[in-house]
């Protein structure tokens, strides 16, 4: 049996933009670090002070290995009395914070319902 010349040009054709993103694929998983993910989490008791009011402290995360071009995900997770965790920032409202020099600041309007909460679970994966 003898194959046509043409068979060989057109696999090649066919192969090598195949095998160019494969290398291109291998040079952009060099190039990223893996990802990271931290949860902090909070009870009634570290949310809010002694006074009843809310605890500023908790929308300040220091994170030394945050970096300032990558941007990370972060999601707020609650609970409340007798229900399942939920999270707003992911289906109702765009969650609020900045972030610089490996600090990430959460603005507190990302708390508005805080007095009703019994957990609150903060997820910044970067």
């Amino acid at each position: 049996m003898r194959i046509h010349p043409l068979f060989f040009i057109i696999s090649f054709l066919f192969l090598f933009p195949a095998l160019n993103r494969a290398q291109e694929h291998l040079k952009n998983l060099e190039e990223y670090t893996p990802l990271r993910k931290r949860v902090y989490s909070f009870s009634k008791i570290d949310f809010i002070t002694a006074e009843g009011e809310f605890n500023e402290s908790i929308c300040t995360l220091v994170i030394p290995d945050l970096k300032e071009d990558s941007p990370p995900f972060v999601a707020i997770y609650y609970k409340r009395d007798n229900s399942k965790w939920f999270t707003e920032s992911l289906y109702r409202k765009r969650l609020r914070f900045s972030f610089k020099d490996g600090v990430l600041k959460l603005d507190q309007s990302n708390f508005w319902d805080w007095f009703e909460i019994t957990e609150i679970k903060i997820v910044v994966i970067y």
